[in-house]
């Protein structure tokens, strides 16, 4: 997909969401978009000539003196060597359109997929009866699931029962969301 393909999507997606019990999904994948890419860089002294050890008339000549180099252009020798004469760090990125998409897809499918699947396998260990403990505890009937208690989120958000989505329409849902998820790599 192009771009604009790919900035359509993510449109659509988030039409798809906004206004709905989910919408509290969007507050997250826009967090994660704002925190951006973490990549490893190196940031080392660049080559000076000889004599040119002047202190610095101001912070952007200081700054000149450094480079920062990604670690992904850099040999593993190269690299090595690096690390020895400068120091790793951790910048941000922006997400490409291709990841925000991803993104989206990937908080959709835990949410529509995964999610009902998860509260099934703990409804059915905690229906299960120990020996020696017949009756002496309730049939437990859901498993609610709660955003943390310090989330801060401009929306409202809802419990939401997995258990209450049937199992074909889970598997569709699953089916077309990897159906996209194939059209936005390709």
């Amino acid at each position: 997909m192009n771009q604009l393909e790919l900035r359509g999507v993510e449109h659509q997606l988030r039409e798809a969401l906004q206004d709905t019990a989910l919408s509290w999904v969007l507050d997250d994948v826009d967090a994660a978009i704002a925190a951006g890419v973490p990549e490893e860089k190196i940031l080392r002294r660049r080559q000076q000539r000889r004599g040119d050890d002047s202190p610095a008339a101001s912070p952007a000549a200081a700054a000149a003196r450094y480079e920062v180099v990604d670690r992904s252009v850099l040999g593993l020798g190269e690299y090595e060597a690096s690390r020895k004469r400068g120091t790793l760090v951790i910048a941000t990125r922006s997400m490409t359109d291709e990841e925000r998409v991803q993104l989206l897809l990937d908080a959709v499918r835990r949410v529509l997929v995964e999610l009902p699947e998860i509260e099934m396998e703990v409804l059915k260990t905690l229906r299960t009866e120990p020996e020696g403990d017949t009756g002496s505890r309730n049939i437990v009937e859901a498993v609610v699931f709660e955003p943390d208690e310090s989330a801060r989120s401009r929306r409202s958000r809802t419990e939401f029962q997995g258990n209450r989505i049937p199992t074909e329409r889970r598997i569709h849902v699953s089916q077309l969301l990897a159906d996209v998820t194939r059209g936005v790599v390709s």
